[in-house]
């Protein structure tokens, strides 16, 4: 009996504890509805023409690297860097003694060759009134024509090697290719430096340029034309100098280091020369074309996960990727190339807990 109750009193409390079959199903569903994430929305819409600036420095259209073209020790400096230099005024000089003994030694050179020369001529000839008079064999006159033709050609090499010596001595004084500032000087007295190797930087004098380094996003969409505002005041009436200015070139690959291009715009004429390395802000107004749609979304709607940018578009309540082209960040907006049509709705806030295919629960902004 009391085995009876115990189970009895078991099955009471089983059956009065735990939930109907009705009660147990609906938290189910319940839970189901709430595990469908809420995203905000937001429509992809067309990009206006896009204003942007860069800022750049003046730079003279040619910048010549100054190295003496043979080696020695800097006996003289002669120049600072800023100085205002014309063409041909010496700039460094080379201690001469060296290049003073190759000359003697290729004078020296010419005058042996040069008696050697002679006697080979006079060979030939004395060989040649012999061979007539029957008196030598033409074996020996042939010897005597090939030694004069070599001594000859010895003449002519060592009267190159003098030439060459004469040279270096003009050589060992460095003057200025053109009229020009001087940027920078890196060579001393007493530094035994080799050709080729730079001793001071030349900004000729001439046409003035503005350099500036384009990021990797906007090289595309370059303009050729920008606005330019010189930070020095040296336009009329002493107010901001600003005018358009064209571009000239753009480099052919990307700088290593900062992966941007530098580009190089041509400067107007001043009333007043704003000076070389003189801040310069550009400013450009980028024209969309239709050819190549831009849109704008907001920033929150770009997701980066290793594969390139994209966007979540919505469609029928659920998401699906989409790549695109980072163009730039206005704001707080993002522009992007992308062949999604104006107005196609975009996850602007919680891309980054979504998955391909997931259904979502859309509240528009």
């Amino acid at each position: 009996m009391k085995r009876i109750g115990a189970v009895f009193i078991a099955a009471l409390l089983g059956s009065g504890c735990g939930p109907s079959a009705d009660e147990s199903a609906a938290p189910t569903a319940e839970s189901g509805r709430e595990s469908v994430p809420w995203v905000l929305s937001a429509r992809v819409e067309p990009a206006p023409n896009s204003v942007w600036t860069l800022t750049g420095t003046v730079r003279s259209r040619h910048e010549i690297p100054l190295s003496f073209r043979i080696g020695g020790e800097i006996q003289a400096r002669l120049v600072d860097a800023g100085a205002q230099v014309a063409a041909g005024d010496v700039l460094f000089r080379l201690d001469p003694r060296d290049v003073m003994q190759q000359r003697l030694a290729a004078e020296a050179t010419v005058a042996s060759a040069r008696a050697e020369h002679e006697n080979a001529e006079r060979e030939r000839e004395r060989l040649g009134d012999l061979l007539t008079k029957r008196l030598a064999s033409e074996q020996d006159h042939d010897r005597a024509v090939t030694a004069a033709r070599a001594a000859e050609q010895r003449l002519v090499a060592a009267e190159a090697t003098l030439e060459q010596a004469r040279n270096a001595i003009l050589y060992a004084d460095l003057v200025a290719p053109a009229s020009g500032v001087i940027l920078d000087v890196d060579g001393q007295v007493g530094q035994v430096v080799s050709p080729s190797q730079v001793v001071a930087r030349l900004a000729e004098d001439g046409p003035r340029e503005i350099e500036v380094q384009v990021p990797e996003a906007r090289r595309v969409d370059l303009p050729t034309e920008a606005t330019a505002r010189l930070a020095n005041g040296a336009g009329p009436a002493g107010g901001p100098a600003s005018g358009r200015v064209t571009l000239r070139e753009i480099a052919g690959s990307a700088d290593p280091l900062s992966r941007t291009w530098r580009a190089r715009y041509r400067l107007p004429k001043l009333p007043r020369d704003p000076g070389l390395g003189t801040t310069v802000t550009l400013t450009f107004e980028t024209v969309r074309e239709t050819s190549m749609p831009i849109a704008r979304v907001p920033l929150g709607a770009i997701l980066e996960r290793g594969d390139g940018p994209l966007v979540w578009r919505i469609e029928e309540g659920r998401v699906a990727p989409e790549p695109v082209e980072l163009i730039g960040i206005v704001g707080e907006q993002a522009e992007i190339r992308t062949d999604l049509a104006p107005g196609t709705p975009v996850v602007a806030l919680g891309a980054h807990l979504l998955l391909p295919g997931q259904a979502v629960r859309v509240l528009e902004r």
